[in-house]
């Protein structure tokens, strides 16, 4: 049908179907190549090893010191305590910044509009830091990039987690056990609040299964540790027995 053949009518159904359009890319059905293109950028900046370029600018490799990975906790180690913060830093920000753009341009400045959109995005974000293409997929443990992520998608959330981590680190002096008790909680926090969209939810369920499988061989570390205390206390406990017997 030409232009110039339709009806006051015809146009007024074309009216309604470009509001109809119009709405369901406010709702955050994106186009899929669309999508596909933000969660390339994202992929590509989040994967940017930031640690590891500061750490060579100092004529260090953080692959080959302290737990050998690339994120902000064993460059503390490594490059002290400043330029482990930068790394923090700046990884937060590779993360927090695609989300927050893919949220002014799916959401529309509307909350919980293009969810769906928005949590594929970080979830890419995420995946670049985990499994970069420029260190042949072999990245960080995600823990500051996904803070990044739900600082922007889940402020309160984040914040929680953080201070839950800070705690955690001050009571057992164990970085990984922070990590782990930080990403439970982002968990638990965006399933119980009915505000945040499911979207979100799933994303920290899948991001907190991911951080917790990059810790696997902290956690066996750790339990090792707790059960060689556990044993020497008991070994102890027994002698101050014997000793109290004689």
């Amino acid at each position: 049908m030409s232009p110039g053949s339709l009806c006051p009518a015809d146009w007024s159904r074309l009216d309604v179907d470009v509001d109809v359009d119009v709405g369901l890319e406010l709702a955050g059905l994106a186009a899929p190549f669309e999508l596909l293109a933000w969660m390339l950028g994202a992929y590509l900046l989040a994967g940017i090893p930031v640690g590891l370029l500061i750490g060579k600018a100092k004529g260090v490799d953080l692959r080959t010191l302290g737990s050998g990975n690339i994120g902000a906790t064993n460059a503390v180690r490594a490059l002290g305590r400043g330029l482990g913060t930068l790394v923090f830093i700046l990884d937060v920000a590779k993360a927090s910044l695609p989300v927050l753009a893919a949220s002014i341009y799916f959401g529309r400045g509307e909350p919980g509009a293009g969810s769906t959109a928005i949590a594929w995005v970080a979830a890419a974000a995420i995946l670049g830091h985990v499994f970069p293409i420029y260190l042949r997929f072999r990245g960080g443990k995600g823990v500051a990039c996904a803070f990044g992520v739900f600082l922007v998608l889940a402020p309160k959330v984040a914040l929680v987690a953080a201070l839950v981590y800070a705690q955690t680190l001050w009571l057992t002096r164990i970085s990984a056990l922070g990590s782990l008790t930080a990403a439970a909680v982002i968990v638990g926090l965006t399933w119980a609040d009915p505000g945040i969209p499911m979207a979100y939810t799933l994303l920290a369920a899948g991001m907190g299964g991911l951080i917790w499988e990059r810790h696997r061989t902290n956690l066996g570390r750790v339990l090792t540790i707790a059960r060689e205390n556990a044993e020497r206390e008991a070994a102890l406990r027994d002698r101050d027995r014997d000793h109290s017997q004689k």
